[in-house]
């Protein structure tokens, strides 16, 4: 994972010629190991090692005829992001886990669990369909290549929660999820490895949730919980 990371507030950029541009910049200055140029918002991520020199970014961009704004703190790969940002996801676990202590031994506690996580966050991201589609495009493996997958993901995810309050016996539900769950991680890895600063969309847009080690924690849980059921239901 990189050392360090450098959030810069670009001006002047238009085009796709300008993003190669600045990409083609910041391929001089020693340290960067990832760019990611956002038109959007104006902004530039760069991540890399310790030699990575701010002010050696903010020359090689102006070389190339941009303006940069502001002084954004450096940032290091350990950045402890405030606990109250994920204050709406260790709620709704947590309410999730209290409603399924009465279910009755392990396995009734996780489909009871996973039932509970996949109705209430498949139903969040189905607040702004549109919305959470977007988001997830932007690290999501699939979605990245096709974004229809972003728009139908949330109706994956309710599915599967109203199948494990319903039919928990099904081998073939555990299976899917553990695929699922495990594949989805790996798009947050990659994100989280090229140092990019994501919203993470697992509770739809109706939370500002950071992308972090949380997100992974989250996805291959739900991989783990999917893959003891399927075990014990082979035993």
């Amino acid at each position: 994972m990189p050392d360090r990371f450098e959030r810069l507030n670009v001006a002047g950029m238009t085009c796709g010629s300008c993003v190669a541009k600045i990409e083609h910049a910041l391929e001089g200055p020693s340290g960067v190991e990832h760019v990611h140029v956002d038109l959007q918002q104006g902004t530039v991520m760069v991540s890399g090692g310790a030699a990575l020199s701010r002010h050696d970014l903010e020359d090689a961009i102006r070389s190339a005829g941009f303006a940069v704004d502001g002084t954004p703190s450096t940032k290091d790969a350990e950045t402890k992001v405030e606990a109250s940002s994920f204050t709406p996801l260790f709620v709704a676990v947590s309410l999730i886990g209290l409603g399924s202590l009465a279910s009755g031994g392990a396995h009734g506690f996780m489909a009871k669990f996973m039932g509970g996580f996949f109705l209430v966050f498949g139903g969040l991201k189905l607040l702004d369909l549109g919305g959470f589609a977007s988001a997830y495009a932007k690290y999501d493996l699939l979605a990245a290549k096709l974004p229809a997958y972003g728009w139908v993901y949330p109706f994956v995810e309710v599915s599967l929660g109203l199948a494990y309050l319903a039919t928990p016996e099904w081998t073939g539900l555990h299976a899917i999820t553990f695929l699922l769950m495990t594949f989805s991680a790996l798009g947050v890895i990659r994100a989280l490895r090229r140092g990019e600063q994501l919203t993470c969309a697992c509770m739809g847009t109706a939370f500002n949730l950071p992308m972090t080690t949380v997100t992974i924690v989250e996805d291959l849980g739900m991989a783990a919980m999917a893959g003891a059921m399927l075990v014990q239901l082979s035993m």
